[in-house]
């Protein structure tokens, strides 16, 4: 996070990690991120403890409410469509780089492998679990903020660190057995057409091309996600594009002209067109509703 940007309230930061810690929901620090889309920086996991969150990721919506634990991956699109007033929750982000320099290995580990296909997921824990990983997070808050620094004190944020990782660790491989998960035919071809899709999103737009790559008919696919995820594969691909332009979009460095490029279209006026018939915006316009503002939580 940019130190330039504006931190709401009950986040603690130092480099590599993020703890926040929301009671209480000021809407105004949370307007600005509503309906924007963004790509996780980091992963991690958040904890609901009270009220509700109703978040988009990788083209799935779900509703997070009290009790349930949800993982964050980093480099996943995700949009936070509500968040209730009386919404509060807590959590942890952790840069990959940092953890490897801590000596802390958890690349590739469950802790961070949601799912084999990245269908999201949330898990509902029980009241003794919320408990232990609340007052872990508490513990390791009051260590980054302290102002009065001991002797040792990375080594003692580091061990905490790990003491939580290995608690979330047990809880995540509690809920998510992998050995149990057998996928169907049809859920099979949406995992594999959705990471096809976040593959291929900035330059392929044809459903014939992923049907090709499936070896199945492009009626057949249509046919298959819309039973399962309850959306056309066409209107899906339109969707992962124009997330893709309004994160391109959102960053000030990046022109309209820049951001279809990107994408590949033939021309601006072209990609222009498209935007504004799947968004209701021109590019530019879009680009000055979002100038002002952190739209990114993770």
């Amino acid at each position: 996070m940019n130190e330039q940007e504006r931190t709401p309230p009950g986040i603690s930061i130092i480099e590599g990690i993020t703890v926040f810690n929301e009671k209480g929901i000021n809407m105004e620090d949370y307007a600005p991120m509503i309906n924007k889309p963004f790509r996780a920086e980091t992963g991690g996991f958040f904890l609901v403890t009270s009220g509700a969150m109703r978040l988009q990721c990788n083209l799935e919506t779900l509703t997070c409410t009290q009790g349930c634990m949800y993982f964050i991956i980093q480099g996943f699109i995700y949009t936070i469509e509500d968040i209730s007033e009386d919404c509060n929750f807590t959590g942890i982000t952790m840069d990959t780089d940092f953890l490897l320099k801590s000596g802390i290995h958890v690349t590739g580990s469950e802790l961070f492998q949601m799912t084999a296909s990245g269908i999201s997921h949330q898990y509902n824990i029980n009241n003794r679990e919320v408990e232990m990983i609340t007052t872990m997070l508490d513990i390791l808050t009051a260590k980054l903020t302290n102002s009065d620094p001991l002797h040792f004190q990375k080594e003692v944020i580091q061990h905490q660190l790990m003491a939580l990782l290995y608690e979330t660790g047990s809880v995540f491989r509690k809920y998510n057995d992998f050995q149990s998960i057998k996928l169907n035919r049809k859920e099979d071809l949406t995992a594999r057409f959705l990471d096809l899709l976040r593959l291929h999103v900035k330059s392929e737009r044809s459903l014939q091309f992923y049907a090709s790559r499936l070896s199945v008919t492009t009626g057949h696919l249509t046919k298959v996600i819309k039973q399962v995820i309850g959306k056309p594969a066409g209107e899906l691909i339109d969707t992962a594009v124009i997330t893709e332009a309004q994160i391109l979009l959102s960053n000030p460095a990046v022109s309209v002209a820049q951001a279809a490029e990107e994408l590949q279209f033939s021309d601006q006026s072209f990609f222009g067109k498209y935007f504004k018939k799947h968004t209701g915006l021109s590019p530019s316009t879009y680009k000055q509703t979002v100038k002002n503002g952190k739209n990114n939580l993770f």
